[in-house]
């Protein structure tokens, strides 16, 4: 939609100045009762408030999006790509907030994504000065945003969302959004032409205070104290102090060995989460418009923590699983755990604190254990419009950050994003006409990979830019990038097929792709038993894409046997663990995925870790869901709960689970038609397996040879 369809004649609002945040305040005539709605974006976020009452609980809003164009973006790379852009909107009821006569709306803006100037690592991002606009619909007539508004800095000194807040409580009118107000120091905003882009209301999730922790002491070291709480999450510390005091708190995600915080994961020393205030009442204080990923902070100790409040997007968890493996039973509860941390503003981001972007390759690994664990459909409809925004108009190349926020990667396993991400949505959701509205999108991105191929290998991405292939693996990468862009390419044109199939179109050229690829791949790398000495799951890769034969999968087999443990990346894990389930060799996989040798998720949970780490050595960020991918297995493999080739939204279901290496598992996922839980024992002797279906699903049991058809409600089986 248009501005005027939106906000009609209102107008955006900006300080005189640049500034990191600001108050807005603005009057308006009312009478109580009277019906009133009101439509307002704030950017980068806002908090709204009519006389003096806080509307709604959301936090960070709106959504994050490729706001619109930006001018003078200092990349260390060349972008001459044009993308589409967008802006969201929410809608409030306020009617219960107005009183008779005069009525008064502030607002608190601060520069989220917006207006980021602070860290510079990827360029410079920011889109121009904060601002606000409204529209209030009241009876029968429209209070739009105007010049007549005014604004201050109030107590905000800074406020970045990577470094934190600073707040200047000293002479600060707490009445300020009340009929009470001091009027003086307000000045008159500036009033802007409206962002040149498309306008939304907000339909996916908003942050949200999802629950409260209570912090505990670690260590006392005079001036300070460190204080911990019981797993690392996103959010910020609440805290109490008196009148006068100047109180700084810092977090992090770990502690050295004496006590203190570590703040290298989330900036490597020079990139700092940090609330500093001065009080001017005893009470309670906290941030606004920023959240920090920690586990740890420390505090002066003229101040006290209250509770620390954790926040991410408003995501319901749908799905449970538990075995007789301490490994899978960590891993399956850290994976939730991190990917939660890295929902805010309906984007999934690599890592809550140092880079906090919607990196494609990383969004793209977890999607679809995601949609399996999570009800994240209209969070993923929105970010699946992210990708397609910040995809070229003109060659289809498509970004490594969605929303574009700058950063490394590659044209498989990132740009990927653009077939991979809508395909789980369509298999989990089954919307056909979504599916249909994207499927351009991913036909350009085709076109893109082969304006970037030279005999029958993906070689190149953007001229000077990145071009990553696999990524964070245990020793230096060494497996080629274009033995895995090629690889990875070729099964997302096999998604391609099903797509096409689906909505009536020729599979043609993409089967004609898939031979050329696959020929290449081949001719280049093929030692005539499998693919590069099964350097760092190569064999996996090969077999992924419909490439090698029984002698590449005995071969891959044997050297898994052997090492015990991973030797693979970010996407080499998943897709050696998908090569061996499907191949029969689930009982390898298993072993693999619960292994408690060096490389393993058994490490990090000795390390107390509750979140998933970055890399397997525990370098870099501490909260990286993309190693998370895997636990799609436990779901898929370990309960068995699959869809079958040609269904969606789990119309058609085989249920095969694996029962290697574990005594007992169970679980659930819940699908679009309600919940299917599956939970199986097995004694050595017999294994008994109880599964329990909704109304809708065609289910059947399958074991060797032996399908049983399944029926709603609980079903029994022994074998």
């Amino acid at each position: 939609m248009t501005h005027k369809q939106i906000f009609s004649d209102a107008r955006w609002l900006m300080p005189q100045r640049d500034m990191d945040a600001a108050l807005f305040r603005s009057v308006f005539d009312a009478v109580k009762g009277e019906k009133a709605e009101i439509t307002i974006s704030g950017l980068g976020y806002f908090i709204l408030y009519i006389n003096g009452r806080r509307v709604g609980n959301d936090e960070f809003v709106p959504a994050v999006s490729d706001y619109h164009d930006r001018p003078n973006m200092s990349l260390s790379y060349p972008l001459n790509d044009e993308w589409s852009h967008r802006i969201y909107c929410l809608k409030y009821d306020i009617t219960d907030y107005l009183c008779d006569g005069e009525n008064v709306i502030g607002i608190m803006v601060g520069g989220g994504f917006y207006h980021q100037n602070m860290r510079l690592a990827e360029g410079t991002m920011s889109y121009g000065k904060i601002k606000v606009c409204y529209k209030i619909d009241i009876g029968d007539r429209e209070i739009l945003s105007d010049k007549n508004a005014v604004y201050k800095a109030g107590f905000f000194r800074q406020s970045n969302l990577f470094h934190g807040e600073i707040h200047d409580y000293t002479s600060f009118d707490r009445n300020w959004n009340t009929a009470k107000a001091n009027k003086r120091g307000w000045q008159r905003v500036q009033v802007g032409t409206a962002p040149k882009t498309e306008y939304y209301i907000q339909d996916c999730p908003t942050d949200k205070v999802a629950k409260i922790l209570k912090p505990e002491l670690v260590k006392n070291f005079g001036e300070y104290s460190v204080y911990k709480i019981s797993e690392n999450i996103t959010g910020y510390p609440v805290i109490r102090t008196k009148a006068g005091e100047k109180v700084e708190l810092e977090c992090a995600e770990e502690i050295s060995e004496d006590g203190d915080i570590d703040n290298t994961s989330v900036g490597y020393g020079h990139q700092r989460e940090r609330f500093i205030l001065t009080a001017d009442r005893d009470g309670e204080y906290h941030p606004y418009l920023c959240w920090f990923g920690f586990r740890y902070f420390s505090l002066s100790n003229n101040a006290e923590p209250v509770e620390v409040r954790v926040i991410y997007s408003d995501v319901a968890v749908t799905s449970r699983f538990e075995c007789s493996d301490e490994t899978l039973n960590w891993f399956a509860k850290t994976f939730i755990n991190t990917q939660l941390c890295n929902m805010h503003g309906s984007i999934p981001s690599d890592c809550p604190h140092r880079e906090r972007l919607g990196y494609t390759g990383d969004g793209q690994l977890t999607c679809d254990t995601v949609m399996t664990q999570l009800d994240a459909q209209s969070f993923y409809r929105k970010w699946i419009y992210d990708i397609c925004d910040c995809q070229d108009k003109n060659t289809g190349h498509v970004q490594h950050t969605a929303p574009f926020q700058g950063g490394g990667g590659g044209p498989a396993g990132w740009g990927g994003a653009i077939i991979n991400v809508p395909y789980a949505f369509y298999r989990h959701y089954g919307d056909k006409k979504f599916l249909s509205e994207v499927f351009n999108n991913m036909e350009k991105f085709v076109d893109y990979m082969e304006s970037r191929s030279e005999n029958g290998l993906i070689v190149r991405e953007e001229k000077d830019g990145w071009c990553l292939g696999e990524w964070c693996t245990p020793q230096r990468v060494e497996i080629p990038e274009p033995f895995v862009n090629t690889t990875m390419f070729i099964t997302q044109l096999e998604k391609m097929c099903e797509m096409a199939k689906t909505l009536g179109e020729s599979t043609k050229r993409y089967d004609k792709l898939i031979s050329a690829y696959r020929k290449g791949v081949n001719e280049k790398y093929f030692d005539g038993t499998g693919y590069l000495d099964g350097l760092q799951g190569a064999d996996a890769f090969a077999l992924y894409c419909g490439l090698g034969d029984e002698k590449t999968l005995d071969r891959l087999c044997r050297k898994y046997e052997a090492l015990n443990e991973f030797d693979t990346g970010i996407f080499g894990t998943p897709i050696l663990l998908e090569v061996l389930y499907k191949s029969g060799n689930g009982k390898l996989a298993t072993k693999l995925l619960s292994n408690k040798n060096t490389v393993s998720f058994e490490t990090m949970r000795l390390a107390g870790a509750t979140t998933l780490w970055e890399n397997w050595n525990a370098e870099s960020s501490h909260s990286h869901p993309m190693f998370g991918a895997s636990t799609a297995f436990l779901f898929g493999e370990i309960l068995g709960i699959k869809q079958t080739a040609d269904s969606v939204c789990y119309d058609e279901v085989a249920i095969s689970p694996v029962f290697d290496e574990l005594d007992f598992a169970k679980g659930y996922i819940t699908t679009p038609h309600g919940r299917i839980a599956v939970e199986w024992k097995n004694s050595g002797e017999k294994i008994s397996v109880e599964i329990e279906l909704c109304n809708g699903i065609n289910a059947s049991f399958v074991y060797g040879d032996k399908k049983i058809k399944l029926s709603t409600g609980k079903n029994q089986i022994e074998i």
